[in-house]
């Protein structure tokens, strides 16, 4: 008997030894009773550009970059604006100028976010545009007639853009249209979908930051072979904005022209906090000189 137990004994020593040598078991879901207590929030860091001031709501850097550079080169003369703490008002106005003939030769890209994405859940972006014309073509019947005797329909009018050839159709600039040439500025260039769609948008709690690149008036040649800045420049005053004009390059109806925009909203759409962008070409240098790339003035 006691033999028996002795063997017993030596058994229960041995397993307990071997499970003291295997490794503990892992668990994939924890099984503690959560806390109650609220958890400290983790808020990343949110890099800060140049410039830019400390919890900066909304924040806007205009650089340039010439056409000749590197695709991968850095955009440099960087102006920078912010709405933040310590500004005066939630709207201001940012005015960017750059030389007439560097500019019309020039990238430009236009950075804008928020150090502060509590205070600005929805950041848009609305580029610089204007109506170019509201001419129509105009179908008569007043043509050669054809095999039957039935006068054919002529179509005479409509606008001709600088970029068109001499002998293209004319474009329909009617008030609905969704031709992109008949307007002018930085959004037909920005906006994949314009004049459908006229701005972009993105959250705060995704993306702080977001960069738009306007490529070179001197590469597009939106305005035909005229030397001119009217892509990017929209310091056209408030008192010219009200009168059209027909038959140049500069062709543009009345009460149409809206300037660059950098918003935050609220998510019920409510505007908290904005940016005006006004850019313009500088045309005189310390020696002097023409207005050889026109803008607006």
């Amino acid at each position: 008997m006691k033999t028996a137990l002795y063997l017993l004994l030596a058994f229960l020593f041995l397993a307990v030894s071997v499970i003291s040598c295997s490794e503990e078991p892992k668990e994939l879901i924890p099984t503690d009773t959560p806390s109650t207590e609220n958890p400290t929030p983790t808020n990343p860091t949110i890099p800060v550009p140049e410039g830019v001031p400390a919890g900066a709501f909304v924040y806007l850097q205009v650089g340039t970059r010439w056409e000749s550079a590197a695709e991968n080169a850095a955009f440099k003369n960087w102006k920078t604006c912010a709405v933040s703490p310590s500004s005066p008002s939630t709207n201001i106005e940012c005015e960017v100028t750059v030389p007439e003939a560097q500019l019309y030769r020039s990238a430009v890209e236009f950075k804008v976010g928020s150090l502060n994405p509590a205070y600005c859940p929805i950041l848009s972006f609305r580029p610089y545009y204007y109506k170019r014309s509201d001419s129509y073509p105009v179908t008569t019947p007043t043509g050669p007639v054809d095999e039957n005797g039935v006068p054919t329909d002529v179509t005479s009018g409509g606008y001709i853009p600088a970029t068109a050839e001499a002998n293209s159709n004319a474009l329909s600039c009617g008030a609905n249209t969704n031709v992109k040439e008949c307007f002018g500025g930085a959004a037909p260039h920005l906006i994949e979908e314009f004049p459908k769609s006229t701005g972009k948008y993105f959250l705060t709690s995704v993306a702080t930051s977001s960069s738009y690149i306007l490529p070179s008036s001197n590469s597009v040649r939106y305005y035909g072979s005229f030397r001119v800045n009217f892509m990017v420049t929209n310091n056209l005053s408030a008192a010219d904005r009200q009168n059209a004009v027909l038959g140049t390059v500069n062709e543009r109806v009345a009460n149409y022209f809206y300037d660059y925009e950098f918003e935050c909203t609220s998510y019920w759409g409510e505007r908290l906090f904005g940016i005006t962008l006004t850019i313009s070409d500088e045309n005189w240098d310390s020696s002097g000189g023409a207005d050889d790339y026109q803008d607006w003035n």
